[in-house]
């Protein structure tokens, strides 16, 4: 479906499979080209959810990173799941954590 889609040059989308990501430098771009994508993906019969929905933000979560302005960061969530994690003391165990 987004083969169809023109993208504004001021903005960038990022997909990976359903997820989409639109950045840009001008704020007002990137808020303009979020509706106009919404109301092309609902004019294809396409719904986006509300709750995964974050809408010009100047840091977002994508894909479990924190991006924002140029920078990306691990979500703490999953350094804590891997902070919390019992070190391996054998190599049965040492396979199944890789």
């Amino acid at each position: 479906v987004l083969s169809t889609y023109e993208l504004n040059p001021e903005v960038t989308m990022v997909q990976y499979v359903d997820d989409l990501l639109l950045a840009g430098e001008n704020q007002e771009a990137v808020q303009q080209e979020t509706i106009r994508l919404l109301n092309f993906l609902s004019s294809k019969g396409l719904k986006v959810s509300k709750p995964k929905l974050q809408f010009t933000e100047e840091e977002v979560k994508y894909l479990g990173h924190w991006l924002s302005k140029g920078t990306k960061r691990l979500d703490p969530e999953r350094v804590n799941g891997i902070l919390s994690l019992q070190a391996p003391r054998n190599k049965r165990q040492v396979r199944q954590l890789l």
